[in-house]
């Protein structure tokens, strides 16, 4: 279900500190090197991690081993994105030493990392409204197909991509982790719809294929958005204009009206319960609010307005009586409550941000998107992969034609086939359930038989919470005789979602 892992996405070249340096070497680094934290060894073993945050107000001679949290949560490089991403989530921590089994440093990865993996994922949203869009807008029927395409058959649809943007895919074709792209089959025409970024990289790299949706079309057809590339003279990747500016902080998607790329929105994950600070104030006040508030960050107002944001690490080495107006990271970035929340992903991605103040149209603070926010939106995200895969599964092992759509299924009914879940995970999904941010589930119907594939967390959120239905992927199969999955269930007697066990100890899963 997850093929990227941490060795994809960590860094290798880390900057570690010895546990018997002291507190003055670690504010020089933080200075020099930008970062806020560092892996701490001792006999060349990961001990502890030190940060920004531990040491402001001590004694420059302080050894690290004082001050450093003991006992990291640590990842490992065969550990999933998703895994690593509910553990940053769960913990509040910011990176996380990738280990080997006897603890000696190998990397680390950082939420940063972590929303890099999750820009411009293909959905199922993306794959499924265009298909719907074709139908309703050309009258034609439509079949999918997951297949390799020749880049130089593609007939590119947009005008223009970003430099950034483009290295950022660039990279990941060099890893073997980019996404599909979305194609449509139209004759012989093959026409590029989604992933313009990604088919430059793979054409500037010499690639001969590419991973795509492939769309089918039953008739030939001239689509309305390659008369407008022909418009614009756009007829093979090469054509495609590269912008090179790097001013622009968004990468829209090519066909809004056909595509619906994003449905969560700022608003809906930000945090409202606002702590900000003057830019009057000093160091010592901002100290006082990172140790009572446990947050390491803080918007700084004056007049009313945002004006900068205020960390530990702006204030390492800082006197206590110094104003924070001169330390402070002046705004250049904010948000607002209907932007996207994988538009705030790149801009975070991008410009490495851990913070972003949301302002309503008067420019006047309404909340605070993080970074936790942003990898909270994209834990238990439903990929094409989980729902094709396991058809895929379905008609190699039973020989059969699974048919899927997309539904609402009553939570009553659903049979689970996952014996325990965890109360953490289960109070975010009760929180994006009132929110209505909830993934569709992924659901086997069988003899009127509605067996629970993927979501266990949100349908155990939606029982509790007395919901009556939920959204789900529906896969019918024409089968007499059961599947696996169901045997399995019942002979671990699992008839209802009452029956799955909540684990209140959410440690015995993350913890490295």
């Amino acid at each position: 279900m997850e093929k990227k892992q941490v060795s994809d996405y960590m860094t290798h070249d880390v900057i570690s500190v010895n546990a018997a340096d002291t507190v003055g070497s670690v504010i020089n680094l933080i200075k020099t090197t930008h970062h806020d934290g560092f892996p701490v060894l001792k006999s060349g073993i990961v001990t502890g991690y030190v940060s920004a945050r531990d040491i402001i107000g001590e004694h420059p001679d302080t050894k690290v081993e004082q001050r450093m949290s003991r006992y990291p949560i640590t990842a490992r490089p065969d550990l999933t994105i998703t895994e690593v991403a509910r553990r940053i989530f769960r913990t509040g921590i910011q990176k996380l030493p990738v280990v080997t089994p006897d603890n000696k440093l190998l990397g680390i990865i950082s939420n940063m990392d972590v929303i890099r993996s999750q820009i411009e994922r293909v959905t199922p949203e993306k794959v499924f409204n265009f298909m719907k869009a074709l139908r309703t807008l050309y009258a034609v029927d439509t079949n999918l197909k997951r297949e390799m395409v020749k880049v130089e058959d593609l007939q590119p649809t947009q005008s223009v991509i970003y430099q950034d943007e483009l290295e950022g895919r660039t990279y990941e074709l060099q890893k073997h982790l980019a996404e599909p792209v979305i194609a449509v089959k139209s004759g012989k025409r093959v026409i590029l719809v989604d992933g313009h970024h990604r088919a430059v990289a793979a054409h500037k790299l010499g690639l001969e294929k590419l991973d795509a949706y492939v769309v089918y079309l039953d008739s030939d057809i001239e689509l309305g958005l390659e008369k407008t590339a022909h418009s614009m003279h756009i007829y093979k990747l090469a054509d495609v204009r590269i912008d090179k500016s790097g001013e622009h902080s968004l990468v829209k998607p090519t066909h809004p009206s056909l595509i619906a790329t994003e449905k969560k929105y700022v608003r809906e994950c930000m945090s409202t319960d606002l702590i900000t600070i003057q830019a009057s104030k000093t160091v010592k006040d901002v100290i006082h609010l990172i140790r009572t508030t446990n947050h390491d960050g803080f918007p700084v107002m004056l007049d009313g307005r945002v004006v900068g944001i205020i960390g530990a690490r702006d204030i390492i080495g800082a006197k206590a009586a110094d104003i924070i107006a001169t330390l402070m990271e002046p705004l250049l970035l904010k948000a607002k409550p209907d932007d996207g929340i994988t538009d705030v992903a790149r801009k975070m991605f991008r410009f490495c941000v851990q913070k972003l103040p949301v302002v309503d149209d008067n420019g006047a603070i309404v909340g605070i998107v993080t970074n936790a926010d942003v990898i909270r939106s994209q834990i238990e995200r439903v990929t094409p992969e989980k729902v094709f895969d396991y058809m895929t599964t379905l008609r190699t092992l039973y020989g059969i034609d699974p048919q899927l759509s997309r539904g609402m299924v009553n939570v009553k009914q659903l049979i689970p086939t996952q014996s325990k879940i965890y109360m953490d995970e289960l109070d975010g999904r009760s929180y994006e359930i009132s929110k209505g941010l909830a993934e569709p589930l992924i659901v086997v119907r069988r003899k009127g038989r509605l067996i629970l594939i993927d979501g266990h967390h949100r349908a155990v959120a939606a029982n509790r919470m007395h919901v009556a239905e939920l959204d789900a992927y529906i896969i019918d199969i024409n089968l007499e005789t059961e599947i696996g999955i169901e045997k399995t269930a019942r002979n671990s007697r699992l008839w209802t979602l009452d029956d799955v066990m909540i684990l209140d100890d959410s440690k015995c899963n993350i913890l490295g």
